[in-house]
Formats: structure tokens, C-alpha cells, sequence
């Protein structure tokens, strides 16, 4: 914890830099020379590489407490989350229930609609389904259910964390799935487009902080396979997705081909899922996109967040040096992987690791007790305590830049640039052009020229509007770029997410 501590004190120390614009470090002679030359040059490839299916987040464990804050918040998180002026998320992940049975933190803990009996009590559990609502209301398209753990009837120490899906239990469990996904659309009239009936399935979260179960590779194949069949039955809007695993090069790359021999299983499933806890380089994501290629199935990556100067551990950061961690992120996930969905872990968290009641500002700073879990923060107790602000993480802003403006249906297209610290991505839907810059030119650099080139077209380009998030700016509006043939911008600011919007008209 000590160590935590002194990474947490040296990286708030570095937020005191960053934002007085001073350096990091020393600029060496070589990098200099490289900010200050002519132009960064990117070339549009003329074929797409994928087509988008969604960006979200998920919804799990934060619904009551969040609830608490009353219905002014209420209707502020939709409008953060959905909203015109917000992410505008076009994926929602809602966390179905295992019933919290041995879970040791009250709000890790949700109740499950399976009883005894084996019938479904669908008035539990009426706020997590608020913000299901919530997010079908505001025309959410991908609404995506997840199991961290089965009810305990069917795990093998009857918990909803530390044991293992029964082999003998797989029938009922789909079924129950199954029944779940048309109960909620009869019940809520909200349509699940997919399921994932297992999650991180190597670990069963034996601590017991959270739900959890495992899922031997064995079970995988047998799971979705019942499951696809029942949901054909009884669900058929519903689509099963797999297998979640936490982990990229030992995990994903190594299960997925041997559950997905089972007889079946590839007709079963609509997408492959991968968590990205290992923090995967972009050799290893070219790898995803291999078997995804060699399975002839798309991929997503759905579930990532609590990255820190260690990896994976506790800390709070909500500047710009996760910002711009998540901007490489999503950039890798999409184009190095060819992902078709991008899903964050939480949309709302309240692991602050401070109390901001007492301390009102401590949201702004670094500190190595919260997790870096969320986009939006709030107060566990500020149902109680009256404290009902939502704090905005940089995190939030770089997932707009993305989540607002690459749709569902875009087309992605690969940009190869001339320098390795400029990534670029670009997005057509319909009329529309989309250009996305991340800038990792060091701190203190001069402003960095940009000119994208596109193929030969038909069409020229109409600049709409132009908005970056930074160490200054939270996705705020610029100057656009100059349009003649090429795109002629100037990314303004190191460490940096700029979004360039066009129009597309015929010559």
C-alpha cells in the first residue's frame, strides 16, 4: 500500500506539471526535431477494414447507490450517459443478477430473479432495471445482458462467488437465461440483443468481494450451445456471446479455439468477447484478429478499465494521463484487433477513494485508494449525506470524442501516419466523415501539423466542426481544418484526442 502511495504522490505531482503546461521530463534534441517537422502525413486506406456495431459501458453494481441520489441525478446520468450533448453510448451492459449469495460488499451484491422453485420474481432488483430502462428509453440499440455469476442453485458450493458452474446444472441454467431474456422483454418491454451467460470464467472471485463463478473450458461450448438453442425457442431477438475471459494472450487466444471445436458452438455464438486485464500490445491484438479470421467470427472487446502506472491495482486518476491511456486503448481495440464493439467496464463508479463531503475537491487529484473503474464518479453515500454531484473524469470526455461520433454501421477504415505518435483512425457512415487524431507528442512540444490524405474520390470534404479533449480542453470545440483535397489541421496540443467531422458532396 505504501508503494501505492508513493506512485499515487509522484503522479499527482506530475498533474501539477501537466497542467501549469510545463514538461515531464526534458525534450530530447531528437524529438524536437521530429514536433518540428514539416507535417505529420496519414494516409487513408481506400477499403474499410470492419464495420462498427457499438460503444458502451456497464451498468453493473452502481444502480442502487446511484438510485439513492434521487431523480434529478436520475435524469442527469441518462443524459450523460445517452444524451445529445453526453456520450451518447450506443451499447449498454446490464449485470443480470446471481443473487449476491456470500458476496461481502452490499453493492457487489445484486439479487437474482430465480427462485427455489425455479419460477422468476421479476419485482427484484426494480433499480438496476430503471437504468436498463433508462438506457432503452433514449434508443440505446445494443442492450447487452451479463452473467458474473448463476444463481447459487446451480454453482457448486450454492454461492454467487468462489465455486464453479455445474456440468450437470448447464440445461437449467440456459433455460433460465432464456426465460430471463422474454420475461424482460414481457415484463419491462425491453428487447436483450445479447447475452453473455458467463464472465471472466477462469476466476470465480474466490475472495468474495464481487460475483463470480469458473467455467471450465469444458462447459463452454455445451453453455452456449443450450443456450443459443433456447433462445432460438423462446428469445430469438437474442444473440449469445463468449467467453469473456479476462485475459488476451493466456486466456482468450488459448480457450477460444478448444470450446469453439465443440459441435455447435460456432453456429452458437454472434461475436467473440476478450477482456483486456493484461493490458495486450499491439502484437498480440493482431493476433485476436487472426483467429477471429481463422473462426470467421467478429470480435469484441468488452470489458476493460483499472489501468495504472503498475497495471492493474487501486488508484483514481481523472486526468488526462488515463485519458489519454484509454484514447490508445479504444484505438487498439478497433483497428489493431478490429473490434467491432468497445465496451468500458463501469459508466458510474464510486470508488473516488475519498470523501468528497469532507473534502470537495479531492475528485480533482490522484490518489491510490479509489480504482480507475468509471467515466463518471459519485459519493457511495450521497443518498444520504446530500452530496449528489457527478464528477467527470477526462476518461469521460476521450470516450466521447469515440462514442459520439463513430456509430453503429461505420465503416472503419485503417490511416497509416508518418509518425508513430500520431494515430489516426477515420469512419464513414452514410454522408458523414469521421477523422480521429490521438496525439502522444511529449508534454511541451510545438503544435504538431496534420495532413490526411483519402483516396480519389468522387466526393470532396465540407468541414462541420472539430473538438478536442486535453490536459485544457473536455471535448471543446476548435477551429476546423482547412479542406482541399487534403485535410490541413494542426493538433494543437500534446496528449491530446481531436475529432474532425465532414460532410461528404459530390464534386
Amino acid at each position: 500500500m505504501q508503494a501505492l502511495i508513493f506512485v499515487a504522490s509522484l503522479m499527482a505531482a506530475i498533474v501539477l506539471v501537466l497542467d501549469a503546461d510545463a514538461t515531464l521530463a526534458p525534450v530530447r534534441p531528437s524529438e524536437l526535431a521530429l514536433s518540428r517537422q514539416a507535417s505529420v502525413v496519414a494516409a487513408v486506406s481506400a477499403k474499410p477494414s470492419h464495420q462498427l456495431v457499438g460503444i458502451g459501458a456497464s451498468g453493473a453494481w452502481w444502480s442502487d447507490p446511484a438510485y439513492a441520489l434521487g431523480r434529478r441525478d436520475r435524469h442527469r446520468i441518462g443524459q450523460l450517459l445517452y444524451g445529445r450533448h453526453g456520450l451518447e453510448l450506443s451499447q449498454f451492459r446490464f449485470n443480470i443478477g446471481g443473487g449476491g449469495v456470500g458476496v461481502t460488499t452490499w453493492w457487489k451484491a445484486p439479487p437474482t430473479w430465480y427462485q427455489p422453485n425455479g419460477s422468476l420474481n421479476f419485482a427484484r432488483d426494480s433499480r438496476a432495471v430503471y437504468f436498463l430502462r433508462q438506457a432503452a428509453n433514449h434508443g440505446v440499440g445494443d442492450l447487452v445482458g451479463f452473467v458474473n455469476s448463476a444463481p447459487p442453485a446451480f454453482t457448486s458450493n450454492h454461492q454467487s462467488c468462489g465455486g464453479t458452474l455445474l456440468a450437470s446444472a448447464i440445461p437449467a441454467y440456459a433455460l433460465e437465461l432464456a426465460e430471463t431474456v422474454r420475461g424482460i422483454r414481457t415484463h419491462f418491454g425491453v428487447k436483450l440483443t445479447y447475452l453473455s451467460p458467463m464472465n471472466e470464467p477462469v476466476g470465480s472471485q474466490a475472495s468474495c468481494h464481487q460475483e463470480g463463478m469458473a467455467v471450465p473450458i469444458s462447459e463452454r461450448g455445451p453453455l452456449v450451445v443450450a443456450l443459443h438453442r433456447d433462445l432460438v425457442h423462446l428469445a430469438p431477438w437474442c444473440h449469445v456471446i463468449a467467453d469473456e475471459s479476462a485475459f488476451v494472450a493466456n486466456g482468450f487466444l488459448v480457450d477460444t479455439p478448444k470450446w469453439m471445436s465443440y459441435p455447435g458452438a460456432s453456429n452458437a455464438v454472434a461475436a467473440l468477447t476478450y477482456h483486456g486485464y493484461d493490458y495486450p500490445d499491439p502484437a498480440t491484438l493482431r493476433d485476436v484478429h487472426r483467429l477471429a479470421r481463422q473462426l470467421h467470427h467478429q470480435v469484441w472487446a468488452s470489458e476493460i478499465c483499472c489501468h495504472t502506472p503498475v497495471g492493474f491495482a487501486y488508484q483514481y486518476d481523472p486526468t488526462m494521463i488515463s485519458g489519454i491511456w484509454l484514447a490508445d486503448t479504444i484505438y487498439n481495440d478497433l483497428m489493431v484487433a478490429q473490434a467491432s464493439a468497445f465496451d468500458w467496464w463501469l459508466a458510474l463508479s464510486p470508488d473516488l477513494g475519498c470523501n468528497p463531503a469532507s473534502d470537495p475537491t479531492c475528485f480533482r487529484d490522484i490518489n491510490a485508494l479509489g480504482r480507475n473503474d468509471g467515466l463518471i464518479y459519485f459519493d457511495l453515500s450521497g443518498g444520504s449525506n446530500g452530496d449528489r454531484r457527478l464528477y467527470l473524469t477526462k476518461r469521460y470526455w476521450v470516450m466521447a470524442n469515440f462514442s459520439r461520433y463513430l456509430r453503429p454501421g461505420a465503416r472503419l477504415y485503417p490511416v497509416a501516419t508518418s509518425d508513430p505518435r500520431v494515430k489516426v483512425l477515420a469512419a464513414r457512415e452514410g454522408d458523414k466523415e469521421v477523422v480521429i487524431a490521438i496525439n502522444r507528442t511529449p508534454v511541451g512540444s510545438p503544435p504538431t501539423p496534420l495532413i490526411v490524405e483519402f483516396p480519389a474520390s468522387r466526393h470532396r470534404l465540407v468541414a462541420d466542426y472539430t473538438v478536442e479533449t486535453s490536459f485544457r480542453h473536455s471535448l471543446t470545440p476548435l477551429t476546423n481544418p482547412t479542406v482541399s483535397g487534403s485535410v490541413v489541421a494542426t493538433l494543437s496540443h500534446s496528449f491530446s484526442v481531436t475529432t474532425y467531422v465532414f460532410t461528404r458532396v459530390k464534386k
